[in-house]
Order: structure tokens, then C-alpha cells, then sequence
């Protein structure tokens, strides 16, 4: 990895997470996959093999970046027009195997019976539009912020598995615990499968981490843990003939109860590998058009209004040009709808996009983001 002058953020036995040097993203949200020697981002979507990540990084072929490669390797050494020195030396750890889907659910399920959703999330729920019985029916839960360890002392002694489940690890001694801590605190949202199993759990954080409000239940970071998966999350008819596609289970799901619609849920808008099999299932069923619900980002205004978080690191001034981190993020959406238009097409699904909130050049107002937000809108004023 020397050769690459990548940044290591996280390392386990199979592969690495790195500052993508594409998008310029500084959270390791770039996968180097060391057994398939390949590399994707999951922030901008930049893929492929390892000579294609070393050729864009040198500007060089991939004929020429396999020549520089063997030449380096072949002498022992590194060259000085590449070599990069980090003092910092990831850790490396073992992760387990995702456990069955039953399994998880079993696990997650007890896990819920032993949790309880505090006043101040209830009331945060009900405010996004959803009743306390639609709440009680979703199982959200609070994250706890002490008596960890002895809830998955329960779990083990009640006969449930905890290996292989995303969250679950083993701690510096040995014994099993869970990734709850205060920096994640927040309400739990069950992500469930289209059998209505528990298969993960997204966090709605109760303060914003590095830029994110939502962040996955994950254990990859730790011995005997592992990754969430990002599994898709399904609520409502699965016969239903025209299904709608948003980002975010908690968003889908107040959008599901307001509309009576069935919705698909992805994490991110790039979080599209789980979403065709989900896709094959329910075309083998009903299904025969989907609607792309993603935010209004997707119709943001790009010029710069000398008024973003970014504006700070930007050399582009006065604020009289278009703003390159819009720009980017309104480019990184409109790919990921793109994405989803050929998975649709390949399996011969209409698709459409749906829009709100627009004004009269085609673009977002800004003022109503989320398919949850307009649906909600539609109620209280219809």
C-alpha cells in the first residue's frame, strides 16, 4: 500500500478502508478489497482493480503502472517519487462470519425486549408524522448508555448468538459486548428484510458525527465483529405493482405510513449492490413500475451563495461562481439515479422520478427535501 499513497483508516485480515483520493473524502469511506484486488468508493463510486487504482493515481497506464509496480517489488524497494512513510501502523483484526438471517433476527428481537425508547425519542418520532402505535409496532428503540455489557450477558444466558451479528464483539478480554457508546447515541431503527426480519439496525444519532446524522450498528472495526452489510430495508405490500425507492429506512417508513405506499429503503444512494435481488423478488411477484423518491439534493441550486460549511476551504472568491461542493454532491446523486435506471432497466421494471418542491426553472426550492417531508405536508394541508 506504500506504493499508492493511500491513507489508512481501518484494516482487517481481507481489506482496508482509505481516504478516497478522488472525491477527496477524508473518512475512509474508499474499500481496498485485499484477497480480489479491487478498490471502490463508497462516497463517489470510483471502482475498479488495483493496476487501474495505481495508473489514476500516477497518471499512468495500466501496462506502464504493472511496469513501475514489478520494477519497485522486483528491487526490494520504493521508489522516492511514490514512497510515502506513515508512522501510524493500523491494527490488524480478525472479523466473523454474517451469521444466518434467522440468527440475527432471534438475536436482535431479544435484544429489543431487553431496550426502551426514551420520552425525547418518542416525541422526536412522533413529530416526523408517526403515531405511538406505528412507533410500538417498528420496535424503536433508545441506544443505552450503561448496563451494556449485562444485556448481552442476558443474551448469551437466554441461548441467543451473538457472533456474526452486526454490533456484537469481542472487547480487549474476551468478552462478548455490543458498539454502544455515547458518541453513537440515538434511536435504533430495525432494518427489515422483505420476510419483516430484523437484519441491521441504522442509528439516527442524537448529535451529527463527521457530517452524518445516520450511521450504521457496525463491528467491523473490532475482533470477532462484522460489518453491517448494508441490507435493504422493505415495509409494506410486497405484491404491490408500483413500489417507491427512497434513502433511509426511518424516511421510508413514515413515507409508507402517510401514504399507504410500499417502499424500498437503501442506506445511501449508493448503496445500490443490495438493491437488485430485492428488485428480482418483487418483479417475480407484482411489481411493474418504480419510483425513485431520493431528497431533492438531486434538484439543488448550484451556484455558490457564500453560505456553506465549505466555503471556509474554497478558493473560489468572490461568491460569484457556480459552487464546486454542490456541484459534486448534486453529481454524485444524479449517478446513483442512473445506477438505479440500468439495474431497472435490466430487469425490465418501468421507472420514473418523482419531484417536489419545484421551482419555475426545474430546481429545488429548498424548503421540502424528503419524501417523508412532503408527504406529510400533503396531510396537514390537503
Amino acid at each position: 500500500m506504500h506504493l499508492l499513497q493511500l491513507r489508512v483508516r481501518h484494516k482487517n485480515s481481507s481489506s482496508m478502508d482509505v481516504n478516497c483520493p478522488f472525491c477527496g473524502e477524508t473518512k475512509g469511506k474508499m474499500n481496498v478489497n485485499l484477497q480480489k484486488n479491487v478498490f471502490r468508493c463508497n462516497r463517489c463510486d470510483a471502482s475498479g482493480g488495483m493496476l487501474e487504482l495505481y495508473g489514476r493515481l500516477h497518471g499512468v497506464s495500466s501496462a506502464e503502472a504493472n511496469r513501475q509496480i514489478r520494477e519497485a517489488l522486483g528491487k526490494g524497494e520504493y521508489r522516492t517519487d511514490y514512497q510515502v512513510v506513515h508512522k501510524e501502523e493500523p491494527v490488524e483484526i480478525f472479523n466473523a462470519e454474517l451469521a444466518d438471517a434467522d440468527v440475527i433476527d432471534r438475536t436482535y428481537q431479544e435484544m429489543l425486549s431487553l431496550l426502551t425508547l426514551n420520552d425525547k425519542h418518542q416525541e422526536d418520532l412522533k413529530k416526523r408524522g408517526l403515531t405511538k402505535e406505528q412507533i410500538k409496532i417498528q420496535r424503536y428503540r433508545s441506544v443505552p448508555l450503561f448496563g451494556i455489557k449485562n444485556m448481552v450477558q442476558k443474551l448469551l444466558e437466554s441461548g441467543q448468538t451473538v457472533k456474526g451479528v452486526p454490533g456484537f464483539y469481542e472487547d480487549h478480554d474476551g468478552k462478548w459486548t455490543i458498539n454502544f457508546t455515547s458518541k453513537n447515541s440515538g434511536i435504533l431503527i430495525p432494518i427489515r428484510s422483505m420476510e419483516g426480519k430484523i437484519q441491521g439496525f441504522q442509528i439516527r444519532l442524537d448529535q451529527v458525527m463527521e457530517g452524518r446524522k445516520y450511521i450504521w450498528l457496525s463491528s467491523v472495526k473490532f475482533q470477532n465483529g462484522v460489518s453491517s452489510g448494508s441490507p435493504v430495508h422493505v415495509i409494506g405490500s410486497l405484491d404491490a405493482e408500483q413500489i417507491y425507492l427512497t434513502e433511509g429506512a426511518l424516511k421510508g417508513t413514515i413515507a409508507h405510513y402517510l401514504s399507504g405506499d410500499t417502499f424500498i429503503c437503501v442506506a445511501g444512494v449508493n448503496q445500490y449492490r443490495n438493491l437488485k435481488p430485492v428488485l428480482e423478488t418483487l418483479k417475480s411477484r407484482h411489481l411493474q413500475h418504480l419510483y425513485e423518491a431520493y431528497d431533492m439534493d438531486k434538484k439543488m441550486k448550484v451556484y455558490c451563495d457564500g453560505d456553506s460549511e465549505k466555503c471556509d476551504a474554497c478558493q473560489r472568491k468572490p461568491a460569484t461562481f457556480y459552487c464546486p461542493h454542490k456541484m459534486q454532491k448534486r453529481q454524485i446523486l444524479q449517478n446513483a439515479c442512473r445506477k438505479v435506471y440500468e439495474i431497472c432497466s435490466g430487469l425490465s421494471i418501468s421507472m420514473s422520478r418523482m419531484v417536489w418542491d419545484m421551482d419555475s426553472y426545474g430546481e429545488w426550492n429548498g424548503q421540502i427535501k424528503g419524501i417523508d417531508d412532503y408527504y406529510y405536508v400533503l396531510k396537514n394541508t390537503g
